[in-house]
């Protein structure tokens, strides 16, 4: 009985974990793009800058197609 309540208890720890935790932090170490609303910016008109990640490789090994919310995608260095 001990065993079942400790992995309940532990399942349920590593589960608020990964809810509570900021996307675009995380994202970032994983090298994906952070949510597209987490840039805070608003742009006059919708355009893409990219369409894949090599799209931005002349830009940088670091550089991803990110889409911006409103504005379009963009490469972003992570």
């Amino acid at each position: 009985m001990r065993p079942l309540l400790i992995l309940i208890l532990t399942a349920f720890i590593l589960g608020m974990a990964e809810v509570g935790r900021p996307s675009n932090i995380t994202d970032l170490q994983y090298g994906c793009c952070p949510d597209p609303d987490s840039f805070g910016r608003v742009c006059i008109h919708y355009y893409d800058q990219c369409q894949n990640d090599t799209d931005c490789s002349d830009y940088g090994p670091r550089y991803r197609c990110c889409l911006v919310a409103g504005c379009g995608k963009e490469c972003i260095e992570l």
